[in-house]
């Protein structure tokens, strides 16, 4: 029943219940839950002490009262309050009592799988953790974080010590509610921290408007850090400057650009302008990352020119980006090459969700990709040189992932070679056909609008071959990893898979467009399908990417073996081609369902390029069966809010991919 405003004048009866004749009318007071009482220095009770205090501010002379009406609905709700509080307070305890070396070793695991937030000195850490009854809000906020996103992860590795653990989901609500205080009061570094790994928690459990918020607080206390240090005057006249060590300096620079890759990740692909964008870091003068075996042990006491120069020089008319470290970057630097990988993604993301080719313009002849000084042009360029500036030994597949594993660089070697890849196969697939036919060979793009120029000889060939060949590498990356032990389990990975599983269906169903140079592609598909489901057991967002890829399926399967969609183009799958493309989206299965029933009956199915109509032979059935799928499959959809992503169906229970659409699920779809 809804709540219903209680109108009163102080003593009972209340405005309702005297219009009813409701005789018995109490006005209460809302219970405010009791805390279980703790030692007044633990960090655990003084959260529930400050969010009694504010409860106590509203003012005596006007209390909240309840009518009769409102106390049947109120149990439920205030039981539901008590017993989260003493959640909280259960889960401090618990993160508390944790031995130390559980601690340490939730440490390791979340350094070694979450490459992209290298952003903690564990010593640091390991030295604050005792006594656990003095330990600080903030570390907790910390701790707690970390166990979110490693729990499941221990578990995945078998770990014995993830029995002592509790659901992620407590840490995640015990982080959460340390968080809403200490995020208003004076800013701290591990706040900072604590709120980069529950925004990476947030992603992956499909809450994007969580996420977007919790990153955008980040960065703002960040940048209300940094201008504590650099303020030739001290801001806050009654407190003092805190001194700081060089290794402190170096864990606040990680930190801060750990900032800027987070940033990258949740703004890409939204239509919202970057929050931390690189020309602002470059004005702020942020030194780039020490590496990591400096970042460790502790810069040398003279060193200073590794944390006073930026990680790359920065020039929107350049169209290169050349590393100005002394040589090039090798595994022990790669948190500096993810920060300039993730700068160029971002731009490719940009570059995609700003209409790509056809954005007013981009079609002139100055414009296409092969021209020296186009946007597409300028984009690759960066890539490249972004790849030229590391080690050779960093480069996949001339170097395996087993060698890295060998140095404890197994999960840091497969991040920076995903993220490679994934951006050469986003930037080229712009200008691919969405929709080929059986006989379609590499030549461009076929839909409008078409590009104004000619390219130079086996342009198109190659692209496609970088396309292919993208996605096959990205397949191979995951196979190894897992092989080795050294699986990533991070929501931007499970996006890289997502995005070569896509292709690999592609050039399955429609082999000549890759000139038949990919006959293991329905190999290489598997693997990224199988990643998928086991990634999908540690997060939600999974759900939509295997069954967006069981759609995409559906429609290659009937566009390369019949010709329902003879002569149809990419504006006639809108909302499947952004699906493909976008970050994250609202649920568009209806819009898509609908684009396929439109193509495969409409009254317009006629039209190959030559002008002619249509007269292909169809099965009699073949739309209706379609139709009857992808009705059972929308019926089952569960409804998403406006921050969800691709696909966000849920768990519903897909029906069987027919014979003819060479997607194997292997459980995708069903309980598990």
């Amino acid at each position: 029943r809804a709540k219903v405003k209680c109108v009163h004048s102080g003593s009972p009866p209340c405005r309702r219940c005297s219009k009813n004749k409701i005789t018995g009318c109490t006005l209460i007071r809302p219970q405010v839950p009791s805390s279980s009482q703790r030692p007044r220095n633990s960090p655990v009770g003084s959260v529930v002490k400050r969010s009694s205090q504010r409860r106590a501010q509203i003012s005596p002379s006007q209390p909240r009262y309840s009518s009769q009406e409102q106390e049947e609905t109120q149990p439920q709700s205030q039981k539901r309050t008590s017993s989260s509080g003493d959640g909280v307070e259960d889960v401090g305890q618990h993160i508390l009592s944790l031995p130390r070396s559980v601690i340490l070793k939730s440490l390791h695991l979340f350094s070694n799988k979450f490459p992209e937030l290298s952003i903690l000195h564990t010593p640091t850490i390991l030295a604050d953790l005792e006594p656990a009854s003095s330990r600080s809000e903030e570390l907790n906020a910390l701790i707690g974080a970390v166990l979110v996103v490693t729990r499941a992860q221990a578990s995945l590795v078998s770990a014995p010590w993830a029995s002592q653990l509790l659901e992620r989901e407590q840490y995640a609500l015990y982080s959460r509610s340390l968080l809403s205080d200490l995020i208003l009061s004076p800013p701290k570094l591990q706040v900072v921290q604590a709120l980069l790994i529950i925004t990476l928690h947030e992603w992956g459990s499909r809450d994007f408007h969580k996420a977007w918020v919790y990153c955008g607080i980040a960065i703002r206390i960040m940048q209300a850090l940094h201008s504590m240090r650099v303020a030739p005057c001290a801001l806050d006249p009654s407190g003092e400057r805190e001194s700081r060590n060089p290794t402190a300096v170096a864990i606040e620079t990680r930190t801060y650009w750990g900032c800027f890759i987070m940033d990258c990740m949740v703004n890409s692909g939204t239509y919202n302008p970057p929050m931390l964008p690189m020309p602002e870091m470059i004005k702020l003068k942020i030194p780039r990352p020490l590496n990591a075996v400096d970042f460790t042990f502790g810069p040398d006491a003279g060193d200073t020119s590794l944390s006073e120069r930026p990680p790359f020089v920065p020039g929107s008319s350049t169209p290169t980006v050349q590393s100005i470290s002394s040589g090039t970057l090798d595994v022990a630097q790669s948190f500096e090459v993810l920060v300039g990988g993730f700068d160029i993604w971002a731009k490719v993301m940009e570059f995609l969700f700003n209409d790509g080719r056809k954005a007013p313009g981009m079609c002139a002849p100055q414009n296409c990709p092969w021209v020296p000084g186009s946007p597409w042009s300028i984009t690759w360029g960066r890539l490249l040189a972004w790849r030229a500036g590391q080690h050779r030994n960093l480069h996949y597949p001339t170097t395996s992932v087993a060698m890295h594993m060998a140095l404890g660089y197994g999960e840091t070697f497969t991040y920076v070679n995903l993220l490679y890849y994934v951006s050469v196969l986003l930037l080229h697939r712009e200008y691919a056909p969405f929709l080929p036919t059986p006989e379609s060979t590499p030549v461009g793009p076929i839909d409008p609008p078409k590009l104004e120029a000619t390219a130079p000889e086996n342009w198109w060939e190659d692209s496609v071959a970088q396309i292919v060949q993208s996605a096959e590498n990205i397949a191979k990356l995951l196979h190894e990893a897992s092989e080795c032990g050294t699986q990533l389990m991070t929501p931007f990975v499970g996006f890289c898979a997502f995005s070569a599983a896509f292709i690999l269906i592609y050039v399955h169903h429609f082999p000549k467009m890759n000139l038949g140079r990919s006959p293991d592609a329905e190999k290489y598909e598997k693997i990224c399908l199988s990643y998928l489901e086991e990634f999908r057991g540690v997060w939600k967002i999974a759900d939509g990417w295997i069954k967006t890829l069981h759609h995409v399926s559906l429609l290659y399967a009937r566009a390369s073996t019949t010709s329902t969609y003879r002569g149809r183009t990419r504006a006639d799958f809108e909302h499947f081609h952004q699906s493909v493309n976008e970050f994250r989206v609202v649920d568009r299965s209806k819009q898509q369902n609908q684009e396929m029933d439109q193509a495969a009956t409409g009254p317009e199915q006629i039209a190959p390029e030559s002008g002619g109509i249509c007269t292909d032979d169809l099965s009699p059935d073949t739309n209706f069966l379609l139709s009857q799928l992808l009705a059972e499959v929308s019926s089952n959809m569960e409804e998403q809010g406006p921050w969800s992503q691709w696909w966000p169906l849920g768990e519903v229970e897909l029906p069987s991919a027919p014979a003819d659409s060479g997607f194997d699920l292997g459980g995708y779809g069903g309980d598990n």
